[in-house]
């Protein structure tokens, strides 16, 4: 366990394994244990270097506007980390873009699971299946909030609630609760301008894009969109997983990911 105060926040880290250093983002319902999987499996491949985002795991949240893609650049810088490869799940994935489109000559591949991606509204196309989410929000029932979210990402839309594995849910939902004690309305994340949606034909880096086959529908149509968008992008959908395939399938996603960066 680590921890730099970087551009005004305390940032918690973790660093493992030895190889060409891969940054791993974790997604917005989850914090840094998400990719404990990866980190085990892949110790003798890859320098793993995996934070938790502002407001996330043990990071703190200062009042004022941040930028997360400057943030974890900052640590790379600290780290003395020149070139790496960046994998973004999620939200996470969303960073992992503008990390990429800021730092081109930094980035060597790029991983991006079940990503969103910024000044895109993808997400309105599935807003009947956040009535849940929802209603806890407005009555400011954390507790039922999360048990909504992770119902709705992790076991998946079309699956039965407590569909995926015991141990993921479980992980999800202490990772999840976690993050909704942060005080989110004093902080102002500041977005690209102009924003990545616009700017994807960019990125250079070679792209893997991955998706669980469960997953929202409106994951699966930006990942559509990215591929016709990043200039020779792969799309590969895993089985059995919603939002969280590198925790409910982490021997397949182990594999791409050995495949795809090379371990170089």
């Amino acid at each position: 366990m680590s921890e730099l105060t970087l551009n005004g926040a305390r940032v918690h880290f973790e660093r493992s394994g030895s190889g060409f250093p891969v940054l791993l983002i974790h997604a917005g319902i989850a914090d840094s244990r998400m990719w404990e999987p990866q980190v085990k499996a892949l110790a003798d491949h890859f320098d793993m270097v995996r934070p938790d985002l502002r407001g996330f795991g043990g990071t703190e949240l200062p009042p004022g506007p941040y930028a997360m893609h400057s943030d974890l650049i900052a640590l790379m810088d600290a780290l003395g980390i020149e070139r790496f490869h960046v994998v973004g799940c999620s939200m996470g994935g969303s960073v992992a873009i503008d990390v990429t489109l800021e730092n081109p000559e930094r980035v060597g591949r790029l991983v991006l699971v079940g990503a969103g991606v910024g000044g895109a509204s993808f997400g309105e196309a599935d807003e009947a299946l956040f009535a849940d989410v929802e209603k806890a929000d407005q009555a400011g029932d954390l507790e039922a909030l999360n048990r909504a979210e992770i119902r709705l990402w992790v076991d998946g839309p079309r699956r039965a609630e407590g569909a995926a594995p015991p141990a993921v849910r479980e992980l999800a939902l202490d990772m999840n609760g976690r993050s909704m004690s942060s005080n989110w309305a004093a902080a102002k994340r500041q977005q690209l301008d102009p924003p990545a949606v616009d700017r994807l034909g960019e990125i250079k880096a070679p792209t893997l894009l991955v998706v669980g086959d469960e997953d929202l529908p409106h994951v699966h149509t930006a990942a559509d969109f990215m591929a016709s968008k990043i200039a020779g992008a792969r799309k590969v959908v895993i089985g059995d997983a919603a939002h969280l395939p590198s925790l409910e399938q982490a021997d397949e996603f182990n594999a791409l990911l050995l495949e795809f960066l090379g371990g170089s």
